[in-house]
């Protein structure tokens, strides 16, 4: 007994019921099964209700399919996610390294800029008091 319109629009709409996800998501999804469904009946005009789920499946196999793939892909999209966190926090950390390393050999720069060494050597005075003397 061939499949009717009714049946089919009934198809869709117990996989529509079982589908849980955003409206967009359903619909897409549901225009593309249905013209999956239309050329499975193109290719077989004779087939029925139980033939068409035989070979598209049942409605709650379909729907969990579908769910099955879309966790799949969310679980890709949030690890894609924590990489590039990660990655954003090396390259924060290697800034700031870099910005140490920078600030350090530029103190340390200034320190002898000058080419200069000064050396000092600390004496006793006839008065008992210590001075610090020069030598250069």
């Amino acid at each position: 007994m061939r499949i009717t319109e009714r049946e089919r629009k009934q198809y869709l709409k117990q996989i529509k019921k079982l589908l849980v996800c955003k409206g967009s998501k359903k619909r897409k999804f549901l225009k593309s099964f249905d013209d999956n469904i239309e050329e499975f009946l193109k290719d077989n005009p004779d087939a029925s209700y139980d033939e068409l789920q035989k070979n598209m499946g049942t409605p709650q196999e379909i729907a969990n399919g579908f769910l099955e793939n879309e966790s799949a892909v969310h679980i890709k999209n949030q690890t894609t996610i924590v990489k590039w966190v990660i990655i954003g926090i090396i390259i924060c950390l290697i800034i700031v390294a870099i910005t140490f390393v920078a600030v350090f050999i530029d103190a340390h720069e200034s320190n002898h800029a000058s080419g200069e060494i000064t050396i000092t050597e600390e004496t006793v005075n006839e008065y008992g008091e210590i001075e610090e003397v020069v030598i250069e």
